[in-house]
């Protein structure tokens, strides 16, 4: 089009002002018929010069009165002004009008109606010319109609409306609204039947501002049009309603150099040849196709940004169509956006986006598009993006798609959107394209294969339970491309309906994390190599439920670089899996992490066969896993490394024939392990499958708990090499049997003993050589946690084999007590023979155990019932005590009973009567005597009685004789020891007074029946075992005291005296081996003690009461520390000690007795003994009755 525009005016160098000179008028009069409107291109019009004819409306706004015109009624060739509605605007109600040009406001305001089938001829019209001019123009009704044969402008320079409704109808040649800069046109076309039909182009927003709207079954048409035309213009269109429409036979510009808009709702209809929305450097143009019905159909291509910003919304049921599509078609053109929601774009051709420049495609809420290839970021300078969002939303290439063609391009499908296409690419060429499918029931289906990085970079991430499905899938296709493929998340899959090529020729990376899944049939990681090729490839697979499934086989590494690393549970399933195919390539498989990284969780490789063919190839082992199994059969020449990890292999590899090297973890073979075997040193190997050479800088440890590793050839130990052997008490231990020969070169052997009883003699093999065995152990050492540093496990050899043979250690039991008692009985042990059971029993335990079962064994109960028997010597002393105090009445005399004699009758006496007097007493006690360190804690209780007899001799001595029975029971808890002793009391006793001097005196012997029961019982061993044997104890004594009083209170300062001396004969108890025997012993004491009685009678309320107490000191001479000399069967005696006689000890006594009537007293006491860690206590009551 050529615009010949001079200053920017419609007229250009012809316009002039109308002024006030009539000639001016007329000049410009004759322009205007007879010069073409430059700036739309016109041909010439042959038209002859007119004179002009102003409206007046003088006489009445018919259109025909001659007296409403400055000329007389126009004619054809008159030029028509009407530039004022005052008195009154003109009317055209019948046919017949005509005019050369006709200007409605010209330079003023004017109206024109045409109506009632009125109709207007004329070759040019103007609604609005001047600057300040207003023109309106109405075509009102059907019959009703302005016939330009030129062209027509609504707002030339100044503003212009034009309105038809009803039925009317206006045509011309080009069409102007908004023509030159600041004016303003508005059309509007409504109604059925009404029509604005231009023969050439219309323009709307030429230079200045236009608007037209078509509705209510309005129809305009035309040959080509543009909506903002010049830059500064502004067009805006609106289509509105059922069957209104905008027809253009040519091209359609929204926003050619300007601003332009158009807007079809409600049904309405545009249709064109080829659409252009921005068209030119700095425009705008958008277009929005809103509600069902809605429709802008192109019959060529529709082009959203060509060199400016266009946007096209189509919503709410619109459609839009044409043949191929662009969104930013020139470079440099920017914010391009086309937003399908909830509607169509059918191309029948090709869509680019981002051809030249940037576009961006929104299709959501059930929106749809279609389109044969699709392409996003076509050019190297352009940039699109695409967004499929909802369910029902989709993008339908009938043939390919390629995101990233040679520009950038990004399509992002979600909230259940699907995309659709034959083949696929992204990153195609030199381009780079990233596709993201999120979200469950979103989905991408490629009939065809699908390229992640063909020639340029591509990436596609499936997260969130997305789906993605091709036939053949590569990634990193060609050489220089680079691919990388994310599937992330539970539900997320890629389905391959053939193989997979991770690196065809490229860089492919593929990763499955997080329960994302991929399948194929056949897989490739690294396929490619050569001149033109170098191919890599990485696959990761990771995550609990992640997996990839190959029905056919997999290939790592076929002709390139390919690396698989399954790990956190991840899976990898393959019918067979080829590593390292050719002799250039490299293929490694990394369970859990790859070299050099940090040990993670392992994943699970599911194939039947593992092989490896010319290529370097790998498996790598570097996991975290406790007891990770792999049952894959190996195969091929290469290599095995084993990092981290405890890693069990339990399939037949016997056909592989490469490297293993355990470099750190745990290797176990459990099946078979063909090729050679390096166990470095932070490495160990265990198991009881088959190996071949195997060289051992670390760790061997054969079984899994006892068991024998077989190796297929030659084993050789290197210095600082650990051979860890586990042996129990029923004669199993490791072992190794070698079928070539065994050389040792200063290994150590480190034995592991489970708990038992292991048999002193014992002899296992632990090792065996075909070939022979050269060499021996550097050393040997015991490993916790079952220390027995009292078991001995030596190293033998033969030419053939290596034994480990078991016998005592040079450790003493005695070394390991720690109390005098625990070191004593540990010498009896070490005194036993080595075959006895218990000796055996206790060699099995560590030190700690060891010092428990020596308090157990030691026999301590039969020291400590020394103490026991000596400390309740003192109840027959008391009893003759007492008795005599009694007798003499001395100071807190005890009421004893008696029973006298008259005239040959018993009878109740009192206790000093002179007569022959039988006396009784019981008692009873309890008390302890706390543990020392070395000897445990006695507890003990004793009840009995005594009865005697005495009488008066010499006048002033009382003479008697005593006998009596008790009962010991005494515990050690700690050692599991108890005891009973019966006892049988006969003694003699006197006394006398001298003044206020008493003597006291008496001899006892006491016969002791003693058993015994103990309880030994630790780890390995237990006995029960009993001891029955007599003891006798001898006594004298005597006491001094000297009564005296001070009123009503009595003292008596006193001195004891006695001798103790207790005998056990010999006894040997009975049970099993940890019986004692124990020879015939004899302990003796002195005791002492100086003490205070007092008692003081007084009245409580009308009873008679007495009070009494002793406070004494007691002091043992002697063997107050019992011993008891003992030997285990075959050993020599050891002595162990009882708790001690307290050496110091305070006596204490305090007694009431109330008189109840003058014949009878009661009497309640507490007697006591306390020293350091013992107390032995008592509580007596009498009664006495005098008749």
């Amino acid at each position: 089009m050529s615009s010949n525009r001079g200053d920017g005016n419609l007229i250009g160098s012809f316009q002039l002002a109308r002024g006030t000179a009539r000639d001016a008028r007329r000049f410009s009069r004759v322009l205007l018929a007879t010069t073409s409107i430059a700036g739309f291109g016109l041909a010439p019009m042959a038209v002859s010069p007119a004179f002009a004819d102003d409206w007046n409306g003088s006489a009445s706004a018919n259109w025909f009165t001659v007296g409403n015109w400055s000329g007389g009624v126009p004619t054809g060739a008159d030029s028509v002004y009407i530039d004022t509605v005052t008195p009154n605007a003109p009317v055209i109600g019948s046919a017949g009008a005509q005019a050369a040009g006709l200007s409605v406001g010209y330079s003023g305001t004017g109206t024109l109606t045409i109506q009632n089938g009125g109709t207007v001829t004329n070759t040019f019209g103007i609604i609005g010319y001047g600057p300040v001019s207003k023109g309106t123009a109405t075509v009102d009704g059907a019959g009703s109609s302005w016939t330009n044969s030129g062209d027509l402008f609504v707002g030339y320079s100044g503003d212009g409306t034009l309105t038809v409704k009803n039925g009317g109808k206006v045509s011309n040649n080009f069409g102007s609204i908004g023509g030159n800069s600041g004016s303003i046109g508005a059309v509007t076309v409504d109604g059925p039947g009404s029509s604005w039909t231009s023969s050439g182009n219309l323009y709307v927003g030429y230079s200045g501002d236009g608007t037209l709207t078509v509705k209510n079954g309005g129809a305009v048409s035309d040959v080509q049009s543009a909506i903002g035309y010049f830059s500064g213009s502004t067009g805006a269109v609106t289509v509105e309603g059922a069957d209104s429409s905008w027809t253009n036979s040519g091209f359609l510009y929204v926003g050619n150099s300007g601003i332009g808009t158009l807007t079809v709702t409600n049904g309405g209809g545009v249709s064109s040849a080829a659409g252009y929305i921005g068209y030119g450097f700095g425009s705008v143009g958008t277009v929005t196709v809103d509600g069902a019905g809605s429709s802008w159909s192109s019959s060529s291509s529709l082009f959203v940004g060509v060199y400016g910003k266009g946007t096209l919304m189509v919503s709410s049921g619109g459609k839009v169509s044409n043949s191929i599509g662009y969104i930013g078609y020139g470079a440099g053109s920017t914010g391009n956006m086309v937003t399908v929601d909830g509607s169509t774009w059918t191309n029948s051709g090709d869509l680019f986006v981002g051809y030249s420049g940037d576009g961006d495609l929104m299709i959501q809420n059930g929106g749809k598009v279609s389109n044969s290839v699709g392409y996003i970021g076509f050019y190297s300078s352009s940039t699109g993006a695409v967004t499929v969002d909802g369910v029902n939303s989709s993008w339908t290439n009938s043939g390919d798609l390629a995101i990233g063609y040679l520009g950038a391009g990004t399509l992002t499908i979600q909230g259940g959107g699907k995309v659709s296409n034959a083949f696929g690419y992204i990153g195609a060429n030199s381009g780079s394209g990233a596709v993201t499918v999120d979200g469950a029931n979103s989905s991408w289906t490629n009939s065809g294969n699908l390229y992640v990085g063909q020639s340029g970079a591509g990436t596609l991430t499936v997260k969130n339970g997305g789906k993605v499905s091709n036939a053949d899938g590569y990634i990193g296709a060609e050489s220089g491309s680079t691919g990388t493929v994310t599937v992330d998340g539970p539900g997320s899959s890629w389905t391959n309906s053939t193989a997979l090529f991770v690196g065809y020729s490229g860089t492919g990376t593929l990763t499955v994390t997080s329960g994302g899944t991929v399948s194929n049939t056949y897989g490739y990681i690294g396929a490619n190599s050569g001149a033109n090729f170098g191919s890599t490839g990485t696959v990761m697979v990771t995550g609990a439920g992640s997996s990839w499934t190959n029905s056919g086989d997999l290939y790592v590494g076929t002709f390139g670089a390919g690396s698989l690393t399954i790990q956190n549970g991840g899976m990898v399933s393959a019918g067979s899996v080829f590593v390292a195919s050719a002799a250039a390539s490299t293929g490694t498989i990394n369970i859990g992490s790859g070299i050099g990284d940090a040990a993670t969780a392992p994943g699970i490789l599911a194939a039947a066969d593992l092989q490896f063919f010319q290529g370097s190839g790998s498996l790598v082992f570097n996991h975290t896993g406790a007891n990770y199994g792999f049952a894959t059969n190996l195969s091929g020449g290469g290599t095995v490394r084993q990092m981290a990890g405890f890693t069990n292999l339990t399939g037949n590899s016997n056909g592989f024939t490469g490297a293993t090297t355990v470099e750190g973890g745990t290797l176990a073979v459990n099946g078979v392990l063909g090729g050679t075997l390096d166990v470095l040193a932070a490495g160990r190997l265990q198991g009881t499958g088959t190996v071949g050479n195997t060289t051992v800088a670390g760790t061997i440890a054969p079984g899994n708990s006892i068991g024998t590793l077989n190796v297929a050839g030659n084993i050789t130990f290197n210095a600082g090499s650990t051979y860890e052997v586990e042996v129990n008490a029923a004669g199993q231990a490791d072992r190794i049997d070698a079928t070539g020969t065994a050389a040792i070169n200063g290994s150590t052997v480190q034995v592991l003993n489970a708990p038992g009883v292991y048999a002193l003699g014992s002899h296992y093999t632990i090792l065996t050589a075909a070939d022979g065995v050269s060499g021996t152990f550097a050393g040997m050492t015991q490993s916790s946690p079952f220390s027995t540093p009292f078991l001995s496990f030596g190293l033998s050899y033969d030419p053939n084999a290596v034994y480990l043979d078991v016998s005592r250690s040079s450790v003493t039991f005695a070394s390991a007590g720690l109390t005098p008692n625990q070191i004593a009985t540990g010498g009896g042990l070490d005194s036993a023979p080595p075959s006895s059971s218990l000796v055996a029993a206790i060699a099995q335990l560590d030190a700690l155990s060891v010092r428990s079962a020596l308090d157990q064994l030691s026999g301590e109960v039969h020291a400590s019932a020394k103490t026991a028997l000596a400390e309740d010597s003192r109840f027959a002393r008391d009893a003759v005590n007492d008795r005599l105090r009694a007798a003499f009445d001395a100071v807190g005399a005890v009421n004893i009973p008696v029973m006298g004699y008259a005239d040959g009758e018993p009878m109740l006496a009192p206790a000093t009567t002179d007569r022959f007097a039988v006396w009784g007493s019981g008692f009873g006690s309890w008390g302890h005597t706390g543990g020392d360190g070395n000897a445990a804690r006695l507890k003990r209780s004793t009840g009995g009685f005594f009865v005697g007899g005495d009488g008066l001799v010499f006048d002033t001595w009382r003479l008697g004789a005593v006998a009596g029975y008790s009962r010991t029971d005494f515990t050690l808890r700690d050692r599991g020891s108890s005891g009973t002793s019966d006892n049988y009391h006969l003694g003699l006793y006197g006394g006398t007074q001298w003044g206020n001097l008493a003597f006291r005196t008496g001899a006892a012997y006491t016969w002791h029946s003693i058993s015994t029961d103990r309880t030994v019982a630790f780890p390995g061993f237990t006995d029960s075992l009993t001891g029955d044997y007599n003891a006798g104890t001898a006594q004298v004594f005597g006491e001094l005291g000297y009564g005296m009083r001070a009123g009503d209170i009595g003292f008596e300062p006193f001195a004891n005296l006695a001798y103790v001396n207790l005998h056990t004969d010999g006894f040997t108890e009975k049970g099993g081996a940890a019986a004692l025997t124990s020879a015939a012993a004899t302990t003796d004491a002195t005791l002492t003690t100086l003490g205070l009685r007092a008692s003081s009678g007084f009245m409580l309320g009308a009873v008679s009461a007495t009070a009494k107490g002793t406070l004494g000191w007691r002091h043992t001479f002697g063997d107050v520390t019992p011993l008891s000399t003992m030997a285990f069967a075959g050993g020599t005696p050891f002595s162990v000690t009882g708790v001690s006689i307290a050496r110091d000890a305070a006596v204490v006594e305090a007694g009431l007795d109330f008189a109840v009537t003058p014949s009878a007293t009661v009497g309640v006491s507490y007697h006591g003994q306390f020293a350091s860690g013992v107390s032995d206590q008592s509580v007596r009551a009498d009664f006495s009755m005098k008749f």
